[in-house]
């Protein structure tokens, strides 16, 4: 391991891909990388709900302005739903991403200073 990470160092400066950095970073997450997959997948999942906000903030507009009243109160309910579950799902996709980074942060703290111990102790 130590010596496929100095090779990596050396080729620093040599273009990576998008798939290799991504391995590297999932190889680096360890175990965590379950959470960083399912937060991805709430991600997905959250982008629809996400992106028809807009849409339904401007056909109740239109719909206003078409004096149909009917219609605008079902999309300002569509609205409500879609900004409720989009609201619900971003508190996943933030709770999954952080969870996952501060056990990988305490992993590589972990392990620098069992290196640091592990050091000489004139060092």
């Amino acid at each position: 391991a130590d010596e496929e990470m100095n090779n990596q160092v050396q080729n620093a400066g040599q273009k990576t891909s998008r798939l290799r950095g991504t391995a590297r970073l999932l190889k680096l997450a360890g175990k965590e990388s379950f959470y960083l997959w399912l937060g991805i997948a709430v991600l997905l999942i959250r982008l629809p709900f996400s992106l028809s906000i807009p849409h339904f903030v401007s056909t109740t507009i239109g719909s206003l302005i078409d004096d149909d009243y009917d219609g605008a109160k079902r999309n300002v309910l569509l609205l409500f739903l879609s900004g409720t579950v989009d609201a619900i799902l971003d508190f996943w996709v933030l709770f999954l991403f952080g969870y996952a980074k501060e056990n990988i942060v305490k992993g590589v703290r972990i392990d620098t200073f069992a290196a640091m111990m592990r050091q000489e102790q004139a060092f």
